[in-house]
Order: C-alpha cells, then sequence, then structure tokens
C-alpha cells in the first residue's frame, strides 16, 4: 500500500469518525431538547394542580386525609421534578462532550487533509522539475547536435 493510499485511508476513517461524532451531537441535543419538554411538562403540571387544589379546598374545604394525600403527591411530584433536573444535566454534560469530541475530530481530519493537499502540491513541484530537467537536457542536447553539425559542415 503506498503513502498516498495509506493517507487516503486514514482520512476516510477521520472522515467517518467525524461523521459518527456529529450524529453523536444531534442525538444527544435531541435526548437534552426531550429531557427539557420532560421537565416543563412536570413543572407545569405541578402549577395546574396545586391551583386545582387551592380552588376545590377553598370549594369544599380540606380534611387531613385529602391534605396528606395532596402533601405526598407533591412531594412525589417534586422528587420527579428534581430528577428530571438531574437528567437535564446529564444530557447537557453529555452534549458538551459530544460537541468537544466533533471538534477534536474535525481538527483531525482538517490536518489529514492539509497533508494530503501539500504531499500533493509537493509531488507536483517533483513533477514539473523532473519535466523541466526534461526539457533541459532536451534542449542541451539539440544544441550540442547543432553545434556538432556545424562543425561538421566547417570541416
Amino acid at each position: 500500500m503506498s503513502a498516498h493510499q495509506s493517507l487516503d485511508l486514514v482520512i476516510q476513517v477521520s472522515t467517518d469518525r467525524r461523521n459518527s461524532a456529529a450524529l453523536g451531537l444531534a442525538g444527544s441535543r435531541r435526548q437534552a431538547d426531550e429531557a427539557k419538554r420532560k421537565m416543563e411538562m412536570l413543572s407545569r403540571y405541578r402549577q395546574e394542580y396545586l391551583l386545582r387544589m387551592n380552588g376545590n379546598s377553598q370549594a369544599h374545604g380540606t380534611d387531613s386525609v385529602r391534605m396528606a394525600n395532596t402533601r405526598a403527591f407533591l412531594e412525589k411530584l417534586e422528587h420527579a421534578i428534581t430528577q428530571q433536573q438531574r437528567d437535564i444535566e446529564a444530557c447537557e454534560s453529555y452534549s458538551n462532550a459530544c460537541f468537544h469530541l466533533l471538534n477534536a475530530e474535525k481538527r483531525k481530519l482538517k490536518s489529514l487533509e492539509m497533508l494530503r493537499d501539500r504531499r500533493a502540491k509537493e509531488a507536483g513541484r517533483v513533477e514539473n522539475r523532473r519535466e523541466q530537467k526534461r526539457t533541459d537536457e532536451f534542449g542541451a542536447r539539440a544544441v550540442r547536435s547543432s553545434i556538432a553539425a556545424l562543425d561538421l559542415r566547417s570541416a
């Protein structure tokens, strides 16, 4: 396998890794958005429940059993909201890590592409020098044969 083929293979692997990192970032952002939507839903539900509870207690009064059940339910709801907040933080942390991974993969790929471009330019320069040398040698031979032809005519 030539150096050119090896570099192309490494670039392809790096491209695949960058694409995979981009997909991971997109997925992590979707998870974070979903966790935030759940948090908003829980918060709205808590507000609606409190409003409903206040309206019912003023209209019907509240007995101790109903009040204990309401407190227990609100504690469970608060626990769910706290857990959802932790989930949001975890999703955002993971999304941040995916973002940094994607940037690192982009930098690696760009470096490899720059290396490939430099090698191609260098190969072009080498070929140009080789072609120039051939042209110079051809010209020098033509001049020598012209001089030799002139020397033969004058002799």
